[in-house]
């Protein structure tokens, strides 16, 4: 059965919002409406990624587009007094001729439009109807007291139409939220119904101020809850890590002498980084079995362990995040230990990394709005990135603006997200923002930094603002830096090789 996506005043409705709207999906799709008034789920102009997105969306584009029109003030409807539909003006929406014209503004941009009165219905807030409401029946002037009382009580349109307002206030206060709303509905439409400049002060106090106790407690509530669940996480985290370390402990004494010497070895521990950083990338089963055969197995281990193995571990850390191999017994416990450990360690430094680099490309860095939404859709491809609800990404086009208005951040975010950001939010200076550092640095990144920057000044400038490493590897890896541009400028000169007999004579000197 053919199902209408979009009629004709569904699509004008969004072309004529989408100035006012930050939402890129739309955006995508607008050349589409554009050239189709009519949009079915059958329509072959539709691509497949098209359709999918519009079935998804439309909803969500339409509600949150009926917030961005307000009634008129100066004129918010007229009646045609002509008894002749030749001589009725036409709804910008429908383009049927309306004898009752409402007149509404888009907020962001100014912009007029004339709408009959049932595409007002159909497509305008809750708020805009209750004003056409009081409007029509009893003060022509309602809508400007409105837009007088709410620009001297911002909170007013909040308490009385966000349906998401308070979301997390403890249930026993509901009741009392009702009552801040019920009461400050009354009060808002006793004002309305007639003409007056003197704003209801005294009648909305009580009600403003209960509202104001009631934010306080949702922010605490906010906070323990926060808390608990960090606590929680914190919990997991530490016993996984002590069975981890229990069952390394218990494999390592459990082992031979040859064990210990194998376990030891450079090849050991080379291959077993190597198969843990594929197991950490979360790949499907066969491209983890053609990628894990080009690594050279030592010979030591071929008799320990085979590619079908592997991937039954590597399937298991996709699924719970560890590796127990309870399945396979033949399969040496040291080992099993030991590439648990080292996949969990390497998982964790590639969440770290990818919260580093998306709080960077949120927040940290200045950047605009085409290069934060190409880094963001570089980040959600990861797998780390497709962990987090596609609506997340939308919202963190604008976070920035949000938190920097003191604002907190979305309440729908999940919790491992939210605590990531606010740690590196936490860390922030009192003025300006600055990126999140990263704890470790691989060597393709130096050499990106000694691409990027001339003398050794500018490069360590650019690590301090980037990299946050051990102060022992910090020191190592500054050193390096600096005799790189040393010798570089020496080779340059053509004096590195009296430079290198110079230091050579004051080594020998202090012997």
């Amino acid at each position: 059965m053919t199902t209408t996506l979009l009629t004709p005043a569904q699509n004008r409705f969004l072309q004529l919002t989408q100035p006012a709207l930050a939402l890129p999906a739309l955006t995508r799709v607008l050349p589409v409406l554009r050239d189709h008034p009519t949009v079915k789920d059958t329509s072959d102009f539709l691509t497949r990624s098209t359709r999918e997105l519009i079935q998804e969306q439309r909803v969500d584009w339409l509600v949150t587009g009926s917030l961005a029109w307000k009634l008129l003030a100066r004129l918010p409807y007229a009646i045609n007094a002509s008894d002749r539909r030749a001589d009725w003006r036409h709804c910008a929406l429908c383009h049927k001729p309306v004898r009752y014209e409402y007149h509404v503004v888009l907020r962001a941009t100014g912009r007029e439009i004339l709408v009959g009165s049932e595409c007002v219905k159909k497509f305008m807030s809750d708020e805009m109807q209750y004003l056409m409401a009081i409007t029509t029946e009893d003060n022509f002037h309602a809508v400007a007291q409105y837009d007088t009382l709410t620009d001297h009580y911002p909170v007013v349109p909040e308490i009385l139409w966000r349906k998401d307002a308070l979301p997390q206030l403890p249930a026993d206060h509901r009741q009392r939220q009702r009552w801040v709303h019920k009461g400050t509905k009354a009060t808002v439409t006793g004002y309305l119904r007639q003409r007056t400049q003197t704003l209801p002060e005294p009648q909305l106090a009580p009600y403003l101020t209960e509202y104001d106790h009631l934010r306080t407690v949702e922010r605490r509530a906010v906070t323990v809850q926060r808390e608990r669940e960090r606590v929680k996480q914190q919990r997991a985290q530490d016993l996984a890590t002590k069975e981890a370390q229990v069952a390394w402990e218990t494999a390592n004494a459990a082992q031979s002498t040859a064990e210990k010497k194998l376990r030891q070895s450079a090849a050991y521990q080379t291959y077993l980084t190597a198969v843990a950083a594929l197991v950490t990338q979360h790949l499907t089963l066969a491209a983890f079995k053609q990628q894990v055969a080009t690594i050279d197995m030592p010979s030591s281990l071929r008799r320990l362990v085979n590619s079908y193995q592997l991937g039954v571990m590597a399937t298991e850390f996709a699924r719970t995040g560890q590796i127990t191999a309870a399945r396979l017994q033949i399969v040496p416990r040291y080992l099993v230990a030991d590439l648990n450990r080292i996949s969990r360690q390497l998982a964790a430094q590639r969440q770290r990394d990818w919260d580093d680099d998306l709080f960077n490309a949120a927040v940290g860095f200045e950047l605009t709005t085409t290069q934060r939404q190409a880094q963001l859709e570089k980040l959600r491809q990861c797998w780390e990135g497709q962990q987090i609800p596609a609506a997340v990404y939308p919202q963190l086009l604008t976070v920035k603006q949000q938190v920097t208005q003191g604002r907190p951040l979305p309440e729908s975010w999940p919790a491992g997200l939210t605590h990531a950001f606010q740690q590196r939010l936490d860390r922030q200076p009192a003025t300006d923002w600055v990126p999140a550092r990263k704890n470790h640095i691989t060597p393709e990144q130096l050499r990106q930094l000694l691409v990027e920057k001339a003398d050794f000044a500018a490069v360590a400038t650019t690590f301090h603002r980037l990299y946050a490493l051990p102060d022992a590897e910090e020191a190592v890896t500054l050193s390096a830096l600096h005799q790189y541009y040393l010798l570089e400028s020496d080779r340059q000169a053509g004096r590195a090789a009296a430079t290198q007999k110079l230091v050579d004579q004051l080594l020998q000197s202090k012997k």
